[in-house]
């Protein structure tokens, strides 16, 4: 796909908003990005009911989908509605992994697992996940493959900022075993990107797309 010409394409094509669509879809909701939305949380859930809930999943015994948010930016876009931790400190995502690390052996253990759960699943969001060095990427996928096993042909996704990677991050997570990755593109119009904090050319967006796919991402 060359996003240059497909701009130019839609450029020369008049654009038609349907009145009805949008003032049905012009409403407050919860975000999509989290399962269950955020208006589905309440102060009645108690830690006894997130421990049955884990039993429930064990005693299923199916393969799960796993979610690590990594809500660390080094600058802010001003459209962004994320849990996100704006910082160029690395010793804080160095401290937020070893809680994960934490976590899944807690999560695991509520579970009573006696060996890896299966996943078909996985992605890392934020924030930026790429705000990670190798280093951190490297130790937080070891601590996830210390109880889970990531199935064959599965889905492993993260969400990926086009302007803070090079081609070896790229090298790199398809080496931990990632195959597929979201690009967030907002506009490329230099005026828009300037009032939402985010410069961010075809060519270098182009660039990680040709990277992703050469090392056979989706």
């Amino acid at each position: 796909m060359n996003l240059a010409a497909n701009l130019s394409s839609i450029e020369e094509r008049e654009v038609l908003f349907h009145p009805e669509l949008l003032k049905k879809f012009d409403i407050n909701g919860p975000r999509y990005t989290s399962y269950p939305g955020a208006d589905r949380f309440h102060s009645d859930f108690s830690e006894a009911d997130y421990l049955g809930a884990l039993e429930r999943v064990a005693k299923a015994d199916e393969p799960l989908s796993l979610y690590f948010h990594l809500p660390f930016c080094p600058n802010i876009c001003y459209y962004c509605g994320c849990n996100k931790i704006i910082t160029k400190d690395h010793g804080r995502s160095a401290q937020y992994i070893k809680y994960l690390a934490k976590e899944m052996a807690m999560v695991t253990k509520a579970m009573g697992a006696q060996k890896k759960i299966p996943v078909t699943q996985l992605h890392w969001g934020g924030g930026t996940p790429t705000f990670l060095s190798h280093e951190e990427m490297i130790e937080l996928m070891h601590h996830t493959r210390e109880h889970f096993e990531l199935s064959p042909g599965g889905g492993y996704s993260i969400a990926i900022d086009p302007r803070r990677v090079t081609e070896k991050d790229i090298a790199l997570l398809a080496e931990l075993g990632f195959n597929r990755i979201s690009l967030g593109v907002q506009d490329f119009n230099l005026a828009v990107q300037e009032v939402v904090h985010r410069i961010q050319t075809i060519e270098e967006t182009q660039a990680v797309m040709d990277w992703s796919r050469n090392m056979g991402s989706n």
